[in-house]
C-alpha cells in the first residue's frame, strides 16, 4: 500500500511516514502536547557474525506510539559509524549526521493491519545505492488517535 493511500485527511501521519532519519521525535514534538520519550530497547546480534538488530520504541505520553527494529550489518558501515552503534548511546540518525552521511529512505514495503489499529512499514536508508539499514516499523495508530483526543488535537 502506497503512502498515498493513506486517509487523506491524516496529515500529522504523513508528516511522521515523511520525516527525515532521525526527526521523528521533532515531528511528534510539534505536534502533540505532551512528553515525547525514545528508548533504545536492546541491541544485538541475531546470530554470531557482522549483522545486528536494534530495538527500538518511541513514546508519547508514555504510550507506544512507534516500535522498530533496526537492522545493520558493520561490514557495511564506515568504522566509526559502527563503534557508536555498538555503544548504544546515540540513535541512527544522530550519527548519521554527525559524520555527514548523506542517506536516503527506500520504502519496501507498507499496509496497516485489519483493524486499522497499526500501520507498518519497512524501508531502507541508503546511501549512494547501498543499504546501510533496514527498518520494520509498526505505528500504533490506536495510541496516537488517544493522544490527539486527550489534548483536543
Amino acid at each position: 500500500m502506497s503512502i498515498l493511500k493513506l486517509d487523506e485527511n491524516d496529515i500529522f501521519l504523513k508528516k511522521i511516514l515523511d520525516a527525515p532519519l532521525g526527526q521523528v521525535v521533532t515531528v511528534l514534538g510539534e505536534n502533540l502536547n505532551c512528553k515525547i520519550c525514545i528508548n533504545l530497547i536492546e541491541q544485538n546480534t541475531p546470530k554470531p557474525g557482522t549483522k545486528f538488530e536494534r530495538k527500538i520504541v518511541v513514546s508519547a505520553d508514555e504510550l507506544p506510539i512507534i516500535r522498530a527494529i533496526i537492522k545493520f550489518d558493520r561490514n557495511q558501515l564506515p568504522r566509526l559509524v559502527v563503534n557508536e552503534l555498538l555503544q548504544k548511546r546515540s540513535l541512527v540518525g544522530t550519527i548519521l549526521n554527525r559524520y555527514s552521511i548523506l542517506n536516503d529512505k527506500k520504502v519496501i514495503s507498507d499496509n496497516f493491519d485489519k483493524n486499522r489499529k497499526k500501520f507498518y512499514r519497512i524501508y531502507e536508508i541508503q546511501s549512494h545505492g547501498r543499504i546501510l539499514f533496514e527498518i520494520n516499523e509498526e505505528i500504533k495508530l490506536d495510541h496516537l488517535d488517544l493522544i490527539r483526543k486527550k489534548y483536543h488535537l
